[in-house]
C-alpha cells in the first residue's frame, strides 16, 4: 500500500508538472526600474539647491538694498537734526526756535515717508523654494519587530 501512495504521489506531481509548464515561464517584457522615484527625487533636489542659491541671492540683494535704504534714512534724519542744532544756537526768539523745531519734525517725517516709500518698491520677501519630500523604502517584512527582545 505504501507503494501505491508513493506511485500515485509521483504520478500526480508528473502530471501538475507537466500541465502547467507554459505557465512558469517568466514574460519577456522588463518590468519598470524601480529607481524611477529616486531618480526623480534626485533631480528634484537638483532644482531645489539650484533655486534655493537663487532665493539665497535674492535675499542678500535684498537685504543690500535695505541696508542702502536705512543708511539713506539716517544720514537724513542726522543731517535734519544737526540743521536745527546749528539754527538753534542762532536762534532768539520762542518762535524762531518752534519753527526750527517744526522744520527739523517735518524733515524727518519726509524721510520716514522717503523710507517706507523704499521699502515698499523693494516688493514682498521672496518665497524659500520647497524642499522636495525623499520617497519612503518599502521596509524588509518584519523589520519593525524588536530582534531579540522578549514582550512583556
Amino acid at each position: 500500500m505504501n507503494k501505491s501512495r508513493g506511485f500515485l504521489a509521483v504520478a500526480i506531481t508528473a502530471a501538475l508538472f507537466s500541465s502547467h509548464s507554459s505557465i512558469a515561464f517568466a514574460d519577456v517584457t522588463p518590468s519598470p526600474a524601480p529607481t524611477a522615484p529616486i531618480d526623480s527625487f534626485k533631480a528634484a533636489q537638483e532644482q531645489y539647491k539650484k533655486d534655493r542659491d537663487l532665493y539665497i541671492a535674492a535675499l542678500r540683494d535684498r537685504e543690500l538694498k535695505l541696508r542702502t535704504i536705512n543708511t539713506t534714512f539716517k544720514s537724513s534724519v542726522d543731517k535734519a537734526a544737526s540743521d536745527a542744532k546749528t539754527a538753534m544756537l542762532s536762534a532768539t526768539t520762542p518762535e524762531q526756535k518752534n519753527s526750527i523745531n517744526a522744520a527739523r519734525r517735518a524733515a524727518v517725517a519726509a524721510a520716514i515717508v522717503a523710507r517706507e516709500n523704499a521699502i515698499a518698491d523693494l516688493g514682498a520677501v521672496p518665497t524659500p523654494p520647497a524642499q522636495p519630500i525623499k520617497p519612503q523604502k518599502a521596509a524588509p517584512f518584519g523589520s519593525n519587530e524588536q530582534k531579540g527582545k522578549q514582550k512583556r
